[in-house]
């Protein structure tokens, strides 16, 4: 029977064992097989952006977490035996069906009034379940994440966006496909050659305030500094960072020369090279969704599709050096079943 080479829990258990440490000595390793014995110098100029890796959860809203907070409550008072004044079956069908097409004006006050009512019913069978839990052991996060959605509205700060993975923040970049994301913002620095030396992941910093995070990764890993970095006008207001000098697009100044002028214009046309380097990070290896749990999950799964798309590369040098080789041997009449 055809067996895979390991089971799916293995691999989870390897990524907790090796941690985030480990995933950068894979980096780290995916960055030395490209720069061996290479003299292009991938350290003298490089490019830096963020973009945003999106969580395993469904599109948040306070009525799905409200249910899914009724649907919790209930099992466990159904695992432990509890008592329950009422469990509100009946009731609860009701209300989702006046939450449906809620876009439609006559059913828009409808709908908002159910919402409530199931904040209500929802807060109810917390709070008897807390009564009727013996000291509580073991639930006091469960209680606390519950209250806190219980009692966040639409201006409330540090929101919570899914009850199993509550680090989720949410991202506005400006799309107008896509008004919000929900996950976590990652920064992906990229060498001139097109090599990626960094992939941190954040929460929801400031652009500026990635770099030097980022900068750091890239040295530790390598022990080599970057010179100059471009990044887009989101960063600005940092001007350098160690011995790194941030160059950021903007008017030529007057005393420039033409030459300065187009080098400039060059290095930031070489910039947006940057973007379809996180498109395929995102289309063909995995950083579009993120199925890994916590933050340690989101640090682990760019640094794997970094690492991916590095050794990606190398194995596209290999198949052109094998292909060329193959060439030449078939030129020469030799048999290629014998040359490998």
């Amino acid at each position: 029977m055809p067996k895979q080479p390991c089971d799916a829990s293995e691999l989870v258990h390897f990524r907790n064992r090796i941690g985030e440490e480990g995933m950068e000595l894979i980096l780290a390793e995916s960055i030395r097989v490209n720069t061996d014995h290479d003299d292009e110098d991938h350290f003298d100029t490089a490019f830096i952006d963020s973009t945003v890796q999106e969580k395993n959860i469904t599109y948040p809203t306070d009525a799905k977490l409200h249910k899914k907070i009724i649907k919790n409550v209930l099992k466990i008072v159904h695992d432990k035996c509890l008592p329950l004044r009422q469990s509100y079956t009946r009731t609860l069908k009701g209300i989702y069906r006046s939450q449906r097409f809620r876009n439609h004006p006559k059913n828009r006050k409808k709908a908002l009034k159910a919402d409530r009512q199931l904040r209500t019913i929802a807060g109810r069978l917390v709070r008897e379940l807390e009564r009727n839990l013996e000291g509580k052991k073991g639930y006091e996060k469960m209680f606390e994440l519950y209250y806190r959605v219980l009692s966040q509205n639409r201006k409330s700060k540090n929101k919570v966006y899914s009850l199993h993975e509550p680090d989720v923040v949410c991202l506005s970049k400006g799309k107008e496909h896509k008004q919000y994301e929900f996950g976590n913002k990652v920064s992906i620095l990229r060498s001139w050659s097109g090599l990626i030396l960094g992939a941190c992941s954040f929460r929801n910093e400031y652009d500026g305030h990635t770099i030097e995070k980022t900068l750091e990764q890239t040295q530790r890993m390598t022990g080599k500094q970057v010179d100059k970095l471009a990044g887009d006008r989101g960063y600005r207001g940092v001007k350098q960072i160690g011995q790194t000098k941030i160059l950021i697009p903007d008017t030529p100044k007057a005393k420039d020369s033409y030459y300065q002028k187009k080098k400039k214009h060059k290095l930031f046309c070489k910039r947006a090279g940057i973007e379809p380097t996180i498109g395929h990070l995102k289309a063909d290896h995995r950083l579009s969704r993120n199925f890994y749990k916590g933050v340690k999950g989101d640090a682990i799964n760019v640094l794997l599709a970094a690492a991916a798309y590095n050794f990606k590369r190398a194995m596209r040098v290999l198949l052109d050096l094998i292909k060329r080789i193959s060439i030449e041997l078939v030129s020469t009449g030799f048999m290629l079943k014998y040359s490998f």
